[in-house]
């Protein structure tokens, strides 16, 4: 029985663990729909696998009706064809997931992408207060301690007019979709 009861509670510890790890979208979503309300086409790109539970904590922040196109990418060299993928998906915005190894706020690949992006028309949001140095429009996460930080230099043209969401070719990705939160896409950037 006692065994039972330490199973348990290791197991019980490791969930919460992996719950405090994701980060709280919550404010980031909330701040972005009420900027941005007609965009519901969110991109990402990051190592799905590694960054599941912060995927699935952005899709349950987005909610029902959104669409998260995430580029699944494991080396930084792969930061060009990301962005094409979220482009050519027609994303209306990025969203860096913080705990990504190569793609989170401040890292070179993150920088490389976003400027890409932001050439195309699509603005990326972080975090974390670095994101707004390599780019991003605006931040707000924990790392911001809860404050909205707004980029006075943005790259690219972020005030552009981008077409409602489309649901593109669907081939060649995983499609996850639960009740009470975005649809989620992965395309393999290799």
């Amino acid at each position: 029985m006692n065994r039972i009861a330490r199973s348990l509670g290791v197991a019980t510890l490791a969930l919460v663990g992996i719950v405090l790890s994701a980060e709280d979208f919550q404010p980031l979503m909330k701040v972005t729909q009420a900027t941005w309300p007609e965009k519901q086409h969110i991109g990402v790109i990051c190592d799905y696998r590694a960054n599941e539970a912060q995927v699935w904590a952005l899709a349950k922040a987005a909610g029902e009706g959104a669409f998260i196109t995430v580029a699944d990418t494991r080396v930084a060299e792969q930061a060009t064809s990301a962005a094409t993928i979220l482009a050519n998906h027609q994303a209306d915005y990025v969203v860096l997931m913080p705990h990504d190894r190569l793609f989170r706020d401040g890292s070179f690949g993150a920088t490389v992408a976003i400027n890409r992006l932001a050439k195309r028309g699509v603005p990326a949001i972080g975090t974390t207060p670095v994101a707004l140095k390599q780019g991003a429009v605006f931040s707000l996460g924990e790392g911001t301690e809860g404050r909205i930080l707004v980029t006075d230099r943005p790259i690219g043209t972020v005030d552009v007019i981008l077409p409602n969401r489309t649901q593109a070719n669907q081939r060649g990705g995983l499609f996850i979709q639960e009740k009470g939160m975005a649809t989620i896409a992965v395309h393999s950037a290799r």
